[in-house]
């Protein structure tokens, strides 16, 4: 598929530019002409503090808490912070680095968060990176500077997949250490259980943070779209299981069906944006679509 022909990269061409800020350009380029940060991303509020309540202002703004201390009542004062600032937790481990497509789960997934932080500080928002496996690899927290930029996309450049991973473990971590309000967004298979998966996201909900959830997975893993008998290898465990797929196709799609739509409800009850990729997808599909969906939301 020549790029030519096409509103979307071929993989191929992807991998062929020499380095992470032309491919997040390319991919961002010309997607999110005359978008603005706030109909997607909104803003984020800071409390101030507190003044006395006056007659005519609003009764929902009374801190409830401050009258049954005091016995009187006080207006909370907030703040409109202007600057988004995205946090991107990046799974590594080594489930990730699978791919029956021309991308591994790990490239597709290093490609949408080099768009993302692309995306974000060019809106003179601030981005970050977390990358982990089954701890935190690598922290850059949110800033603004394209020096920074770069350095986020040095460290997509060269990421490298490792061990098992821990899901749960690393965002309970973070969401206890990360003190600024941000916008988390997770990108993972999320292959960890899902109840405690869904726990640790909401540990961010309330610390305040606004969550998403890209799921990426590959086609195969999806679909189980093999024939023969084969040696199916855990790529965290090592551990070889020898499967005729053609005997339990139906129900490994079901199950894979519920795991997925799992996650879905779960984030969904607490309002947690949830968006299932496949890795044979075009990245700029995905953005699209996600930006659709925050402004559709945010009427």
């Amino acid at each position: 598929m020549p790029v030519g022909d096409s509103h979307y990269l071929d993989p191929d061409i992807l991998r062929q530019l020499p380095n992470m800020e032309l491919l997040a350009r390319r991919l961002v380029e010309g997607l999110f002409v005359g978008y603005h940060k706030s109909p997607f991303f909104g803003y984020s509020v800071e409390f101030v503090d507190h003044r006395e309540y006056v007659r005519g202002d609003d009764v929902r703004n009374i801190d409830w808490r401050v009258w049954a201390r005091k016995n009187k009542y006080y207006i909370k004062r907030f703040e409109m912070e202007s600057q988004l600032k995205a946090q991107i937790i990046l799974d590594t481990s080594k489930s990730m680095d699978y791919g029956e497509g021309r991308l591994t789960k790990l490239q597709y997934a290093s490609y949408l968060a080099a768009s993302l932080v692309y995306m974000v500080i060019h809106q003179n928002d601030m981005a970050g990176l977390v990358t982990f496996d089954g701890e935190i690899k690598t922290y850059l927290p949110p800033r603004g500077s394209r020096s920074h930029m770069r350095a986020i996309l040095k460290v997509l450049e060269n990421v490298q997949p490792g061990p098992a991973t821990n899901v749960p473990q690393v965002c309970h971590h973070l969401a206890e250490t990360m003190k600024a309000r941000s916008m988390v967004i997770l990108i993972s298979d999320l292959l960890d259980d899902e109840e405690e998966i869904i726990n640790a996201l909401r540990h961010f909900q309330h610390r305040k943070h606004d969550v998403v959830v890209f799921h990426v997975l590959d086609d195969s893993e999806l679909d189980l779209p093999f024939e023969e008998l084969s040696n199916f290898r855990d790529l965290e465990s090592g551990r070889r299981v020898a499967v005729d797929p053609a005997t339990f196709r139906g129900e490994y799609r079901n199950r894979v069906s519920e795991f997925c739509e799992s996650l879905k409800s779960g984030c969904r009850q607490t309002d947690i944006d949830y968006m299932l990729l496949r890795s044979s997808a075009p990245i700029e599909t995905a953005l699209t679509e996600y930006l659709h969906f925050r402004a559709r939301r945010s009427r």
